[in-house]
């Protein structure tokens, strides 16, 4: 903003980054959900469901998982980029909110969340392959 109001843009970055950590975790939950919907239903259903249908939820599974994994990768990429943003605004405005925040390279959640989401893509794969 060259003429804004930099207050005003550090607030809205604040917003966004909100919004998008909220999204993450709204994202995660679906995820869950859902995996944990066909899960049951390829497990615990009775009668046991056709071959057929079987396979074709653990590719449901599969493509569930590519597609959150993306989501959550797109998401976390848009929460970085306000961050960084921010730290910017922040060296004008002598603020430290996210200049100084702790950070973890590798142990993030981050990390964590794309191993959780991504990690379902084999193992549905596997499930698909090998059945259960």
């Amino acid at each position: 903003m060259a003429n804004g109001n930099l207050n005003e843009e550090y607030k809205d970055l604040s917003d966004n980054m909100r919004l998008y950590t909220n999204m993450r975790f709204a994202l995660l939950t679906l995820y869950f959900a859902l995996t944990a919907g066909l899960a049951t239903a390829l497990f615990t259903v009775a009668p046991p469901l056709d071959d057929s249908l079987r396979f074709a939820l653990k590719i449901i599974g599969v493509i569930a998982s590519g597609a959150f994994g993306v989501m959550e990768k797109r998401a976390a990429d848009y929460w970085h980029h306000f961050r960084r943003r921010a730290v910017d605004l922040e060296k004008s405005l002598g603020y430290k909110q996210y200049t100084d925040r702790p950070t973890a390279r590798f142990l993030s959640a981050t990390n964590a969340t794309r191993v959780m989401v991504w990690g379902g893509v084999p193992l549905w794969l596997l499930a698909a392959i090998f059945g259960t």
